[in-house]
């Protein structure tokens, strides 16, 4: 989004309508025989000394009351209604908004977006933003130097050096797991064709999440592995520098550090579970799962040199963040932007699944921003904002409705780098009992694990899914289908790619064209089918989705049957990384602008939601020539040839439905200041923000 900061609107003037007295006259007035209204002009008739006389008098309203001030009950305490908490808070582990609200403000990044501008960049623990110009980039573009800042501390105390720096990187790389961000930096300093540390010692992938296995490795091959990534990121105490050798060059590199690679405290961390930066122990530390990081230090506190530390957490409920007095800018980190202390002292982030509760918070001023559990909830907000803000213009006007009990302010026309994606699960995880496919087999009252291996079922969901409905219902009209996954301006981005729209006469040939047989020989179509849909707790638009598909699917078959359940962000997530879901309604926020950063995830051999998926090796492999092909080729035009390829093959093997595209509004209170939204990210970034 480019848009100015905006000001947050905080007062508006009521107008009184009183009446008003003439001025007086050197006569004699015995009687006056009409009413004056304020501010109005009028024929008075008086009676002086017997005798009538008209007079053309303009009465002057008396002085207006003061204006009403919206102020906050708490200057000092910014408090924010969500409906989820973090998945973890171990910044080589995260890959979800919630955790990364708590990174972005308790570490500090190499480089930072200026304000909210995320092609250019400025310096953060980094002195200079490297380039080719200033000599920091080689001219063959696979060398960076980093030149570090010097004086930072760690919220404990100790100093921020080169060495964290380095080490901070290289355990991104090593802890690895499918579930985490950490091919984002293996690629460029890998290989393209890589997304995970285990593809070094087995490209095939089969050790990607193996952690028992992975012990087993030869110790020899290990530790050179681990060297592969220390010598690759190195760092120069002596010099005050990080460098970073890449396997090829890589344009994104620059604006992934953005938001992933925050700089940990290599102490801190191997003294609270973490790894300790010794080669001949990392594998010991490769990602064990969510649930295993969180039962140390490392997945539950902090200890960054950011601009907030973590004061207390309360799982499932809320997490308090305290300024941190010492933050270290002197200096706006950019012309106009902030520096020192922040100037909130505190930031309460409280998760509350109910969106009337939310609601209610917000409206009796007791928070400064809500999350909608889904556009169906704008309408309700938009009654409460006396002030909104055009996000694409950047200026605010009053509401024509403008009440004094209207204390809201609605930001609006954001642009989006996300959109939400149907996912479809290859042989289903029934180990030990998998309630969400019933029985477990076709035979009306469940699914076999083998459902969606068959792309025609996979088809038939894809054009079984009413997209009209939903934008209505959900975006009030205001959103479009997508129709290819990298988003719109970017290489491969086409309105006119093949896409799957809502035909039931499809619908129903796919469904009939299933190979599924029931153990009595009967069809798909006529044995029917059950399972559980889930989404997470709160987010109603997921929940339409689900709505959506049990509705038209009933609609084509009386014997298509969709339950729906509502789980916590964290256990719906922990259930589709262990393939219990047999769809998963999750949305992708883009880590940094670029194509790659879609196709990695969607559809390459190991990739996040691959994994998630257990996609085929023999469907992930047919994208993985182009997608690391595509990634290389420095060409925009080249690119999107490469990349129309891709969309076809995508299309034909419908391993996703991809949703819709739209803008997005924020809520807020007019007595904030110092707001403005990242297109990535939102409004993540609490250090700029004051209240009056």
């Amino acid at each position: 989004m480019r848009t100015k900061l905006f000001s947050l609107l905080s007062l508006f003037v009521i107008l009184s309508m009183a009446l008003a007295a003439c001025a007086p006259q050197t006569v004699v007035v015995t009687q006056v025989v009409t009413q004056v209204v304020p501010g109005a002009t009028q024929v008075v008739t008086q009676i002086v000394q017997g005798t009538p006389v008209q007079q053309i008098v303009t009465a002057t309203p008396p002085p207006a009351p003061a204006a009403k001030e919206f102020k906050s009950k708490d200057p000092t305490t910014w408090v924010t209604l969500e409906f989820g908490g973090p998945q973890t808070l171990d910044p080589a582990s995260d890959y979800e908004t919630a955790g990364a609200e708590i990174i972005q403000n308790t570490y500090d990044f190499l480089v930072m977006d200026q304000k909210n501008l995320t092609t250019q960049l400025v310096p953060d623990i980094a002195t200079e933003v490297p380039t080719v110009a200033n000599g920091d980039i080689s001219a063959d573009g696979m060398t960076y130097t980093f030149k570090i800042r010097t004086g930072v501390k760690f919220h404990n105390g100790d100093p921020l050096t080169p060495h964290d720096v380095a080490f901070s990187f290289q355990r991104f790389i090593l802890q690895g797991g499918s579930a985490s961000p950490a091919w984002i930096f293996v690629q460029p300093i890998l290989g393209a064709q890589y997304t995970d540390i285990t593809n070094l010692i087995d490209p095939t992938g089969k050790l990607t999440d193996d952690v028992a296995s992975l012990q087993k490795v030869d110790p020899a091959k290990l530790k050179s592995t681990c060297t592969t990534v220390t010598d690759a990121i190195k760092a120069d105490d002596t010099a005050n520098t990080v460098t970073f050798k890449l396997a090829q060059p890589w344009a994104p590199l620059l604006v992934s550090m953005v938001y992933f690679g925050a700089i940990t405290d290599q102490k801190w961390i191997g003294a609270n579970g973490g790894w300790d930066g010794s080669c001949d122990t990392w594998q010991k530390f490769y990602f064990p799962g969510y649930d295993a990081i969180n039962k140390l230090n490392i997945g539950t506190q902090e200890d960054g040199s950011g601009p907030f530390k973590i004061d207390h957490v309360t799982p499932n409920q809320e997490i308090d963040l305290v300024a941190n007095p010492d933050y270290w800018p002197t200096a706006p980190l950019w012309d106009g932007g902030p520096s020192g202390a922040p100037k909130l002292q505190k930031v309460i982030i409280k998760q509350i699944a109910d969106m009337a509760t939310r609601l209610a918070t917000y409206q009796a001023g007791d928070a400064d921003s809500i999350q909608p559990g889904s556009r169906t909830d704008w309408p309700q907000l938009d009654t409460l904002a006396g002030s909104t803000c055009d996000g694409s213009k950047g200026d605010c006007q009053q509401s024509p409705t403008d009440t004094p009990d209207m204390s809201g302010l609605r930001l609006t026309n954001v642009p989006q780098a996300t959109h939400t994606e149907v996912w479809y699960t290859w042989d289903l995880n029934t180990a030990g009992g998998n309630s969400y496919v019933g029985s477990g087999k076709l035979d009306g009252n469940g699914i076999p694990p083998n459902f969606f291996d068959d792309i025609n079922v996979r088809q038939a969901f894809n054009q079984c899914f009413d997209f009209g409905s939903y934008i209505q219902q959900v975006y009030q009209g205001k959103a479009a289908q997508v129709t290819t996954i990298m988003l719109p301006g970017e290489p491969g981005a086409d309105p006119n790619a093949p896409h799957y729209t809502y035909d039931s006469a499809k619908c129903t040939a796919a469904f009939k064209a299933s190979t599924l047989k029931s153990a009595d020989g009967k069809s798909l179509w006529d044995t029917g089918f059950r399972f559980t849909m889930a989404y997470n707790t709160g987010n109603t638009n997921r929940q339409t989705v689900a709505l959506i598909f049990q509705q038209d699917l009933a609609q084509i078959n009386p014997n298509f049957k969709v339950d729906i359940e509502a789980i916590p962000w964290a256990s719906f997530l922990s259930a589709a990384a262990a393939h219990k879901l047999p769809i998963f309604i999750v949305g992708w926020l883009e880590d940094y602008p670029d194509p790659n950063d879609w196709l990695v995830p969607f559809a390459s051999t190991g990739g996040n939601y691959t994994t998630w998926q257990n996609l085929p090796k023999t469907i992930s492999s047919q994208f993985d020539p182009l997608i690391q092909a595509g990634v290389k080729e420095p060409d925009p035009a080249k690119r999107a040839t490469i990349y129309a390829q891709f969309n076809q093959l995508y299309y034909q093997n419908a391993t996703e439905l991809p949703l819709v595209l739209a803008t997005n509004q924020y809520y807020f209170q007019r007595w904030d200041n110092g707001v403005y939204i990242n297109p990535l990210w939102g409004w993540l970034w609490y250090y700029p923000f004051s209240k009056n």
